[in-house]
């Protein structure tokens, strides 16, 4: 099998043949672990979700655009997440400082507060939700596409169905 050059079959020397199989086996392994989200077995069970996205402050325009039922996307993405659950707007949530350097929460007119519940199917992972293969996770930033909105939102919430 090895021969007096230190040739597997006579044709590859057996140290470039190691070095090889380290990189293809390196080659698979990020393969898994990308597709698995983070974990090379890949992640928990796949079920449904509800993920919910909140903002402090969007224009009014976006609370109108948004209903139950509405179809949801990774706006960056472009991924389908799931349909809208549920959806409260409030009043929006600003922060300015006062004359003592204080923080003072306040409102702005013609904006609102916002949240989004999605019910989503992933699977679950150690940081979150696998959705589409993307990972999404309480206080992440995206960009979401729900209805005839698109909005920036943070994960607020991540539960069972």
């Amino acid at each position: 099998m090895i021969d007096k050059d230190a040739r597997l079959f006579g044709k590859i020397n057996i140290i470039d043949f190691f070095l090889l199989l380290g990189l293809v086996g390196a080659l698979v392994g990020g393969a898994l672990f990308l597709r698995g989200g983070g974990t090379i077995l890949g992640g928990g069970e796949t079920r449904t979700f509800i993920l919910s996205f909140h903002t402090e402050e969007t224009y009014d325009f976006n609370t109108v655009g948004v209903s139950v039922g509405d179809n949801v996307f990774d706006h960056i993405l472009g991924n389908f997440l799931g349909t809208v659950y549920n959806v409260a707007i409030g009043p929006s949530v600003v922060w300015n400082a006062d004359r003592y350097g204080n923080a003072v929460r306040s409102t702005k007119e013609g904006f609102y507060s916002m949240t989004i519940c999605v019910q989503v199917t992933g699977t679950s992972s150690e940081h979150g939700v696998l959705v589409g293969g993307n990972r999404y996770g309480v206080g992440m930033g995206r960009a979401i596409r729900a209805g005839a909105s698109a909005i920036q939102m943070r994960v607020s919430g991540l539960r069972d169905a």
